[in-house]
């Protein structure tokens, strides 16, 4: 049932905050995105994890929406007690702690995303998608780096230009988290809000809060605050850089990221 209801979930997308309100009329129609991301922190347990993921994403624009492919690269040093769900670390506690941490490296969770749009913005309106994820299990669960099970959801995403230059960003989303032999994780609730400011016509900046539920029974419900820089070069190319600072336990302490897209 989990995973028809995933596959009827086929269009998904990413944070509304993950990238800068589309450009109308741009003739574009494919875009190309990578980034190297690392993360460090305990997420309540006694060792520290850090974590390298490198996302290769490529998305294809609609009339009415996206559709898009992610196939990560992944590297994580752990004692065991983290691993990766839906493209983030989160703390499962499912295997005994190792003596010392270890890394391991290899293919992450193949994500597909989509959205499509319920309405566009218009005079005294705003901008409301539909959206839904897949996540597959590529990753190799014995070494940490995914839980071996599909996962899938959908939500909302909506945006509104609130002042010249000024977009709120806000997003609903509700995963089903699939089991392994043995584990009974929670199924998850994603709420994101924050804001998209255009400081100049090349560079721009996008600050989100997101929250979710803990998939583990009593982990603390992931909490963080993010901001990115984006610019736009030629030729369709932007680059980002960005921060990631935990606010609770089931998070990571802190994140960097940078990386690149075009468009063609």
């Amino acid at each position: 049932m989990k995973i028809i209801l995933a596959l009827v979930c086929v269009f998904a997308a990413a944070s509304a905050g993950a990238e800068p309100p589309q450009e109308a009329g741009s003739p574009e129609v494919w875009k190309f995105s990578s980034s190297f991301n690392y993360d460090t922190g305990k997420y309540g347990t006694p060792d520290r994890t850090n974590s390298v993921y490198i996302p290769f994403t490529l998305k294809r624009y609609f009339a009415d929406g996206d559709l898009s492919v992610t196939v990560p690269y992944l590297r994580q040093s752990s004692t065991g007690q983290v691993t990766w769900v839906g493209g983030k670390p989160v703390r499962v506690d499912k295997a005994p702690r190792a003596a010392a941490a270890s890394s391991e490296s290899g293919l992450g969770d193949i994500m597909l995303r989509g959205t499509y749009a319920l309405m566009r913005e218009g005079q005294k309106a705003f901008d409301l998608g539909l959206a839904g994820r897949i996540k597959l299990p590529t990753a190799e669960e014995n070494k940490g780096l995914g839980t071996g099970e599909m996962d899938g959801g959908a939500g909302l995403e909506f945006a509104k230009e609130i002042n010249a230059g000024w977009t709120l960003l806000a997003d609903a989303y509700y995963t089903i988290i699939g089991d392994p032999e043995g584990v009974d994780y929670n199924n998850q609730l994603a709420l994101d809000l924050g804001f998209y400011k255009a400081l100049n016509e090349d560079l721009g900046l996008t600050v989100i809060y997101e929250t979710q539920s803990a998939i583990g029974d009593g982990g603390a419900d992931p909490r963080s605050v993010s901001g990115t820089l984006s610019y736009a070069a030629s030729a369709g190319l932007r680059f980002t850089g960005g921060l990631t600072l935990g606010l609770s336990d089931g998070s990571p302490d802190a994140g960097l990221s940078a990386g690149f897209s075009r468009k063609f």
